[in-house]
């Protein structure tokens, strides 16, 4: 699946976000909205674009609702799907995700699109077989959940943390607006490396609120830690959450610094202190993809708007699976 992330599919998710940020963030300005709502809508929209193709028309809140239900089902304590239960919305949801798939592969199999969905279904395997149609929904399924799911909790975090942080909003609009962008431009994919700021501002509010909050893991051989023997075989969970709070690695956990990202601050700093993507083999393949997804919002959003968070607005989260606020966030954005 790596290739649905290298530079040329790249440039081309760059354009896709670019216009489909634009055209809804526009509408967005002075009036109330829960900013968690409307932004994993736009998410959903962005992925079904840049990887499907496709728009999804009347089809998309019953997509929305399918994601969101297997995703809870996946650490719901009832692992059998009796009637009632969220393993059983799960696996329902599942089923209707995978027809969707499955009803548009012989088409894109048979068509030349160059869409990722479309060049998945031509692709072939090691031995020059075509990939199964199970697979390819399988694969289509999990990348469509994942590229709209946690970009969606992780833009909640920033806008959230940027509305508690006005002087933030402000230096993040400065590194903007020294882009010398016209009103009608979008972020070239040759300028997401001079929001040097911006990015520091997200890899903080990753910290804070990481959108995997733990990452399920297996061991490959036996060893020991923390003076525990861990078998061969044993399920492990690597803690993000906790690990982004380690007093002893970031200094006042809780307060919101992006300057903790500074070169010469993540210089001196355990590699694995930072594990919003997961490290090692089975690294985030989509990391690029969301940072530069954020980092257009952020162009678009801070160009047009000042973030007006509303009393008491982002006070509690749900935490599993995915973070996200209670209240769906509820803010005004206030143009400029």
């Amino acid at each position: 699946m790596a290739v649905a992330f290298k530079p040329e599919p790249m440039r081309h998710y760059a354009e896709v976000l670019n216009s489909g940020i634009a055209r809804t963030v526009s509408t967005w300005g002075n009036k109330p909205i829960n900013f968690y709502d409307a932004i994993k809508e736009l998410t959903l929209d962005l992925a079904a674009e840049s990887f499907l193709g496709m728009e999804l028309g009347p089809e998309a809140t019953k997509i929305n609702q399918a994601f969101v239900d297997e995703v809870q089902a996946s650490v719901t304590p009832v692992r059998i799907p009796l009637p009632g239960t969220m393993m059983a919305k799960g696996v329902k949801a599942r089923k209707y995700l995978v027809d969707f798939f499955l009803r548009e592969i012989p088409k894109r199999r048979a068509g030349d699109g160059q869409d990722f969905f479309s060049q998945f279904c031509r692709a072939t395997d090691d031995d020059g077989q075509p990939l199964s149609d199970m697979a390819i929904a399988d694969h289509m399924n999990f990348l469509m959940m994942a590229a709209h799911d946690t970009i969606t909790s992780s833009a909640t975090s920033l806008v959230m943390l940027l509305g508690r942080n006005p002087e933030w909003q402000e230096k993040l609009r400065a590194e903007i607006a020294d882009l010398g962008l016209n009103d009608d431009e979008g972020l070239a994919y040759g300028q997401l490396d001079k929001l040097e700021l911006t990015d520091f501002a997200f890899k903080e509010a990753l910290r804070l609120i990481p959108p995997v909050p733990s990452l399920p893991r297996r061991a490959l051989k036996p060893f020991e830690f923390g003076g525990y023997q861990i078998p061969a075989g044993a399920n492990c969970n690597i803690a993000v959450a906790y690990t982004h709070m380690m007093p002893e690695i970031w200094p006042e956990p809780e307060k919101f610094d992006p300057m903790r990202f500074a070169p010469d601050q993540v210089r001196g700093r355990h590699k694995y202190a930072w594990v919003p993507f997961g490290g090692g083999a089975h690294m985030c393949l989509g990391l690029h993809f969301a940072t530069m997804q954020i980092r257009i919002l952020m162009v678009q959003l801070l160009r047009r708007y000042r973030i007006e968070l509303a009393e008491g607005a982002g006070a509690e989260w749900q935490p599993w699976p995915i973070p996200r606020p209670k209240d769906g966030l509820p803010l005004k954005f206030v143009p400029l």
